[in-house]
C-alpha cells in the first residue's frame, strides 16, 4: 500500500466516525423529556385555594380554641357584619310535669338581624307531638318563648336565649334535629288565677336606669320596676373574667328569694328593697356569664305579692324576665 493510500484511508475513517458521532447526538437530543404547557396548567390546578367565604355557624365541638380564634378572626376582616348572617335553625319539644307532649302550645321566636327594626319575629304552634321548628332565616341570637292558656312556664328548668355567631358565648347553640331543645311547663291548678307578663329589656351597660310596667311587661317612664346594668360593651369573651353587675328596685316594694320553680306562696316579711347580681372577676370559679333566678316581690297598698323570674347576660345587651 503506497502512503497515499493510507493517506486516503485515513480520511474516510474520521468521516465515518465523525458521521456516528453526529447522528448519535441527534438521537440523544430527540429523547430528552421536555417541559409541556400541558404539564404546567395541570401542576396549577391541583395547588390548595382558599375555600369561598361562607357564614355556616362555626362548629365549636369540632374545633380547638386556636382554631375557633383562627376563624372569628377571618371573618371579622372579611365582613363586619357577618355575625348577623348566620343561619338560624332550632328544633324544640315541649313536655308537662310528667314528661307527656304539650300539643298547641303557642311558641315566639324573635332573632337580631341587619334589619331597620334590628329583630324578625315568627309564632307557630306545637304539633301533637309537642314539637316544633324555626328554619330558613339569618341572625345572630334567638329568643324563644312558650306559652300555653291553663299551663306554667318552668324559667328555672328552661333556656330561652340561644346564640348562632359567638362561639365564645355560654348559650352558643349548634341545632340538631335529632336533639332538639326540651321545654317544661306544668299545668295549674283549677282554681289557680296567675297572668305571665313576658318581656325584654334592651340595657346599656353604664348604669342608666330602665323602667318596667308590672301590670303590663312593658318598659314605660311610669314602670315600677327600676333596673340598671353596668357591663362592658361590646360585649367580651367569657374567659378571662370580669366585673359586671345589674340592679333591680321597686318603687314602694322589696324582694325575697323564692326557694323553688313553682311555689306559689309568698311569704308576708323578708323583703329587701333592692336585688343585686354583682359578678365580680375576682370570683374566679364561681364567676358566670349569665345567672337565672327566680324571686317573690311585694308592691302597692295594700301589698300584692307576685313572683320575678330573670336571667341577666353580660354577653348581652338583653335582660330576660317573666313577671307573673
Amino acid at each position: 500500500m503506497t502512503r497515499r493510500t493510507v493517506i486516503v484511508v485515513a480520511i474516510l475513517a474520521i468521516g465515518v466516525a465523525g458521521v456516528l458521532l453526529f447522528f448519535r447526538g441527534r438521537s440523544a437530543l430527540t429523547v430528552r423529556p421536555a417541559t409541556s404547557t400541558s404539564a404546567v396548567s395541570a401542576h396549577s390546578a391541583a395547588s390548595p385555594t382558599q375555600p369561598p367565604y361562607t357564614n355556616e355557624q362555626i362548629p365549636r365541638q369540632s374545633l380547638s380554641r386556636q382554631q375557633i380564634a383562627a376563624e372569628v378572626t377571618r371573618r371579622d376582616r372579611t365582613d363586619t357584619t357577618w355575625e348577623w348572617k348566620v343561619p338560624i335553625g332550632f328544633y324544640g319539644l315541649v313536655l308537662d310535669e310528667s314528661a307527656q307532649p304539650v300539643a298547641g302550645a303557642d311558641v315566639h321566636f324573635q332573632w337580631t338581624n341587619l334589619s331597620a327594626k334590628g329583630t324578625a319575629d315568627s309564632d307557630v304552634k306545637t304539633d301533637a307531638r309537642g314539637r316544633f321548628f324555626l328554619d330558613e332565616v339569618q341572625g345572630k341570637r334567638l329568643g324563644v318563648r312558650i306559652v300555653k292558656p291553663g299551663y306554667y312556664s318552668s324559667d328555672s328548668r328552661n333556656q330561652w336565649s340561644f346564640e348562632y355567631a359567638n362561639p365564645y358565648e355560654e348559650v352558643f347553640y349548634e341545632p340538631r334535629q335529632e336533639a332538639p331543645v326540651v321545654f317544661h311547663l306544668r299545668k295549674q291548678n283549677a282554681a289557680a288565677d296567675v297572668v305571665s307578663k313576658a318581656t325584654e329589656v334592651k340595657l346599656s351597660g353604664d348604669g342608666s336606669t330602665v323602667r318596667v310596667r308590672l301590670d303590663n311587661g312593658k318598659p314605660g317612664a311610669e314602670g315600677e320596676l327600676v333596673i340598671q346594668a353596668w357591663k362592658p360593651w361590646p360585649p367580651r369573651p367569657m374567659s378571662p373574667p370580669y366585673d359586671w353587675k345589674v340592679e333591680l328596685q321597686i318603687d314602694g316594694g322589696g324582694f325575697a328569694n323564692a326557694p323553688e320553680q313553682f311555689a306559689f306562696e309568698a311569704p308576708e316579711t323578708g323583703y329587701e328593697p333592692v336585688f343585686t347580681i354583682d359578678m365580680r372577676a375576682a370570683l374566679t370559679a364561681e364567676w358566670k356569664v349569665s345567672v337565672e333566678r327566680t324571686l317573690y316581690f311585694t308592691v302597692g297598698e295594700p301589698k300584692k305579692y307576685r313572683r320575678l323570674s330573670l336571667k341577666p347576660m353580660a354577653t348581652a345587651d338583653t335582660f330576660f324576665s317573666i313577671m307573673s
